[in-house]
């Protein structure tokens, strides 16, 4: 028998194999010379995974059900406006599909989650990133 006692976002994090958005990376150091950093920096380039879980209790026991994984971002495209528009355009797509099983208070907690790590672009941002992709592509 499941008990649900909350739903919350759990993010997972990885350091980056490979120079990730914009531009290459430098290697730190011989000991972890696989690992690339951020370009500019050198710190190491993370990808981050936001992954809507519940803690549950299953035989008096508490415990993790995984409900839905609703995207993904390094830490260098975070800083890239056309990339937090594409991973918003995700979550919120993949948060349609959960409307189901959360409530829409949830929904909202879930994304001031998400925002406080990759800040959602405002109305004005997005529509001009929309604008540059559509002037890339020959569309306007």
């Amino acid at each position: 028998m499941y008990t649900t006692l909350r739903m919350y976002v759990r993010w997972q994090s990885r350091k980056r194999t490979t120079p990730a958005s914009g531009g290459q990376g430098k290697r730190p150091g011989r000991h972890d010379a696989h690992i690339y950093t951020r370009p500019r920096s050198l710190e190491h380039d993370v990808h981050w995974a936001a992954i809507v879980v519940e803690n549950v209790r299953v035989g008096g026991k508490p415990t993790q059900r995984h409900l839905a994984y609703l995207g993904s971002i390094s830490e260098s495209a975070i800083a890239m406006l056309a990339q937090r528009c594409w991973f918003w355009d995700r979550v919120k797509q993949r948060l349609d599909r959960l409307a189901n099983r959360i409530s829409p208070d949830q929904r909202q907690q879930i994304e001031s989650a998400i925002a406080t790590k990759v800040p959602c672009p405002t109305n004005s941002e997005y529509n001009r990133c929309v604008r540059v992709r559509e002037a890339l592509l020959g569309r306007r």
